[in-house]
């Protein structure tokens, strides 16, 4: 379920735009443009990679908001792509209020499926790149939207493509979960229903943490 480039939806599209805007940026003037088009800019060549994850994120998210899309009818909230107070640059790429009154925040990532994605002395590992950051990173933004909410969150990493050792693991209390698991762990890590709690948690994300904009 690829989704073409420049598609603009409310999961991944500030992904895509801010990899558009880099290649944009780079081809600026037509003597950029013109040494981009023979392939002789650097510049250009960095901001068509950094497009290119940035497209592969937009895509995991896609994929991922179409998993999550069922649990709609069950009585949660699901927001995609909101920004978050006091992170200039970062984004919630999904929260979700479940029917039990638990914020979640859900990181989707598309890794290549050459390598296994695992957990190695307290870091998360894809292949032998070290891909710790991605954790502090999901950590960070959890702590900022727990200050904005008012209420613990639990962040989960949801992982398209590569392979997750064990079906899934824990790195620094951060849950690590093939993407095709993720509904059933959110749904089994719920408390028993609360639709008091849940309606006004719900009103405060949404109130909180509006769509982001880039």
């Amino acid at each position: 379920m690829d989704i073409p480039r420049g598609s603009v939806s409310t999961a991944g599209g500030s992904a895509d735009r801010w990899g558009e805007e880099q290649q944009a940026a780079a081809r600026k003037g037509l003597w950029r443009w013109f040494l981009a088009a023979l392939g002789l800019s650097p510049a250009a060549r960095r901001a068509d990679a950094l497009a290119a994850d940035c497209h592969a994120g937009a895509v995991g998210e896609q994929r991922t908001a179409a998993l999550l899309r069922p649990l709609e009818g069950v009585g949660w909230l699901v927001l995609h792509d909101r920004a978050i107070p006091g992170a200039s640059r970062a984004n919630a790429d999904h929260i979700l209020v479940s029917p039990g009154g638990r914020l979640f925040l859900v990181d989707s990532k598309l890794w290549s499926r050459r390598y296994p994605v695992y957990e190695r002395a307290g870091t998360l590992w894809h292949g032998q790149a070290d891909r710790g950051q991605s954790v502090r990173s999901v950590l960070y933004e959890a702590d900022l939207v727990a200050r904005a909410v008012g209420v613990v969150v639990q962040p989960v990493i949801a992982m398209h493509n590569a392979p997750v050792a064990g079906g899934g693991f824990f790195v620094r209390d951060v849950p690590v979960v093939p993407a095709v698991r993720l509904v059933e762990m959110l749904q089994g890590n719920d408390w028993p229903r609360d639709a008091a709690a849940a309606r006004a948690l719900a009103r405060r994300a949404r109130t909180v943490l509006p769509p982001y904009l880039g």
